[in-house]
């Protein structure tokens, strides 16, 4: 009897962890209105290349030798117009992403395309996007009113973990 309880109430606390790492349909809607204060229509495109830009800047202060993985894209100059347009593709592949945050199916079509496309990225791992969520969790309370960064990272690695799922 006492093994049967000791196994339900590890069961119970086990389901327990695991739900505290679900982005759930609340966290999403969370995640989506954070986002949106960086999306919005009063938010230029620049603020946003702005933001992405200090994104990698944190990344490469933290991991100089990340900076060799963008060398295709005039990383040596972060202002550049080809940086710059890597920038937008980034930030829109992650609007993208928290834009299905509350769509499991289309979420992970997506993430798994990115995950197709980072596979084949020498270099690129988990920790480079580890790095990048510390850099948002670090950088989103400069321009979110009401950033929440326990729903932001249950929510980023709901999408994140597909991606690097094929990464080491």
């Amino acid at each position: 009897m006492k093994t049967g309880f000791l196994l339900v109430a590890l069961s119970c606390v086990t389901m327990s962890l695991a739900a505290d790492n679900v982005c759930t349909h609340t966290d999403a809607a969370a995640v989506t209105e954070m986002w949106e204060s960086v999306w919005s229509a009063q938010n230029s495109e620049q603020v946003r290349i702005e933001l992405g830009e200090e994104v990698f800047e944190y990344i490469f202060q933290k991991n100089p030798a990340a900076k060799q993985l963008f060398a295709r894209v005039h990383v040596d100059n972060i202002n550049s117009p080809e940086f710059e347009a890597h920038v937008v593709r980034v930030i829109n592949g992650l609007d993208i992403l928290i834009n299905f945050l509350d769509d499991r199916p289309s979420l992970e079509a997506a993430a798994g395309h990115l995950a197709d496309q980072h596979a084949v990225r020498a270099g690129v791992t988990k920790a480079a996007f580890q790095l990048m969520d510390d850099a948002f969790v670090e950088l989103l309370p400069q321009v979110v009113d009401k950033f929440d960064p326990d729903t932001w990272q249950r929510c980023w690695h709901s999408a994140v973990d597909i991606i690097t799922d094929v990464l080491n």
